[in-house]
């Protein structure tokens, strides 16, 4: 018997009703910024079944998402938090999500065991020093299958008053000692080509000054 289709607004709520009260705030202001609109794009993009990587998952929010969307997909998750990664199996677990794993771990050294048939990284690459973002997406093809799907959504670098909305609510996030190294997308897409990729870009626009942009990498 098919599952029944569960997108937008029902799905979030039923993330968010998991999560412990300070976690549940947290969850709020990130759906305010990846919304269901945003979702939706990712979604249709995603592979709809298989083994799928979501790099940097913290509380699963976006894997107990794309899990609830697809029931096929088998998410595993990998995060340096291992509270975050604790609560990203509860919500999983509460929403019946069972084919779901997570792991405590940086992308940039984790065991991971491949291959994925796709993986997807969300708000995530420009956390990561400049210097290690080439490496993490070189990384990250080496674990998809020929033909796998990355997707990446981030931040571009225009217009400048959308990055710096963008930077100031990031500093207020995570402090004034984690480096952001924001790139234009067409940086991010010419790195994506130079280590093995065919990319296709989406702008999408919100009604809050996001400069978003989802990039979707197929490995050649």
């Amino acid at each position: 018997m098919e599952a029944p289709e569960i997108y937008g607004r029902k799905a979030i709520s039923k993330i968010v009703s998991t999560l412990p009260v300070v976690e549940r705030l947290y969850s709020l202001v990130r759906f305010s910024i990846l919304r269901p609109k945003l979702l939706s794009v990712m979604d249709l993009l995603l592979t709809d079944s298989g083994r799928i990587l979501d790099v940097g998952c913290g509380f699963g929010l976006f894997a107990a998402y794309f899990g609830q969307t697809q029931p096929r997909r088998r998410i595993v998750g990998v995060d340096p938090d291992a509270r975050r990664v604790e609560i990203a199996r509860h919500v999983a677990e509460s929403l019946g999500l069972r084919d779901h794993a997570f792991v405590v771990g940086d992308v940039r050294s984790a065991p991971l065991e491949g291959p994925f048939d796709a993986a997807y990284v969300l708000d995530v690459m420009h956390h990561l020093p400049r210097d290690d973002q080439r490496r993490v997406l070189d990384r990250l093809r080496g674990l998809l299958v020929k033909g796998g799907m990355l997707l990446v959504k981030d931040i571009t670098t225009e217009p400048r008053s959308g990055l710096l909305f963008t930077w100031a609510l990031d500093r207020a996030m995570v402090g004034s000692r984690e480096p952001l190294s924001y790139r234009h997308h067409r940086e991010w897409g010419e790195m994506l080509r130079e280590v093995g990729f065919h990319v296709r870009m989406v702008r999408v626009p919100d009604v809050l000054p996001y400069p978003h942009v989802v990039i979707a990498a197929t490995k050649l």
